[in-house]
């Protein structure tokens, strides 16, 4: 996805937030550089993530530290809240492969510095309930399955943590297909995003056939800088499902396929790129 301007109050309100987390005293000091940073990489046609992903390297490298490291632990903390009534919800469905695709967008509520009720403690456990009801903007879980039923090789790609609780109930609907599952995880920390460490805390290596990383820091996923392991794990892959905002502003850039977006469309140039409404939960199949 092309930056856009809105793009630009989206990316300093997250450098704002990630210096607060940390020492709010430096405010001034790091939003200036961040700020010039951001100068030098915005023009009419850069890729979102690209310029994203420049501009938090160099928050991150002024405070020395992940600033995300209470927050992921908050969002754990509010889905494992959440879990039984999931885990409920999908088990009681006419079609729980569906109720797990829904269950999974729901949890990319879980995310921090885009919209301020979202960041409210608690959020997703006071709404979890309207936010199923709202059901799929855009549905192409049909698609998917019979996409999934020829598969032999996918990859999944997940975004935040405490979302990634819930992705484990589609990782169980996914095991019912045929298919071989390489999970791709961030290959540093970045945000609330996935890391190797985090997937082996939370038992994943067991729930898929092999877990690799992006390999480096990078809103989103890093097709400029891409190991050869990754280029091998989509040169032969049959699906890929991707995961949230940052692989979806991502994956508009190439051209990999087929791939569905699972996710909230949180803003209005992703909701605009992905023709869907905006704060919806959507399963888009693009092929």
């Amino acid at each position: 996805m092309k930056m856009r301007a809105q793009c630009v109050p989206c990316i300093t309100r997250r450098i704002l937030m990630e210096i607060n987390e940390i020492d709010s005293s430096r405010e001034m000091e790091i939003m200036t550089e961040c700020v010039k940073v951001l100068a030098d990489n915005i023009y009419d046609g850069v890729s979102s993530s690209e310029c994203a992903t420049k501009v938090h390297a160099k928050a991150y490298e002024m405070l020395d530290t992940d600033p995300y490291a209470r927050l992921k632990e908050k969002s754990n903390a509010q889905a494992a809240q959440l879990m039984p009534r999931a885990r409920k919800f999908v088990e009681s469905a006419a079609d729980p492969f569906r109720a797990a695709v829904l269950c999974s967008i729901v949890g990319n509520v879980l995310d921090y510095g885009i919209d301020k009720k979202l960041d409210e403690p608690g959020y997703l456990v006071g709404h979890f309930g309207e936010l199923l009801k709202e059901g799929l903007a855009v549905d192409h879980t049909s698609r998917m399955r019979e996409i999934l039923e020829k598969a032999e090789n996918i990859i999944f790609m997940p975004d935040n943590m405490g979302e990634i609780l819930f992705d484990q109930l589609l990782l169980e609907q996914l095991r019912k297909f045929p298919v071989k599952i390489t999970m791709i995880v961030k290959g540093e920390a970045i945000l609330t995003d996935v890391t190797m460490q985090d997937a082996l805390d939370l038992g994943l290596d067991r729930q898929v056939d092999r877990i690799i990383t992006t390999g480096g820091f990078a809103v989103g996923f890093p097709f400029w800088v891409m190991t050869d392991e990754l280029k091998n794990a989509f040169e032969n892959t049959d699906f890929i499902i991707s995961k949230g905002m940052g692989n979806f502003e991502c994956f508009t850039e190439v051209d990999y396929k087929p791939l569905v977006y699972l996710m909230r469309t949180k803003c209005q140039p992703v909701a605009d790129a992905s023709g869907a409404p905006i704060r919806s939960n959507v399963a888009i199949v693009v092929e």
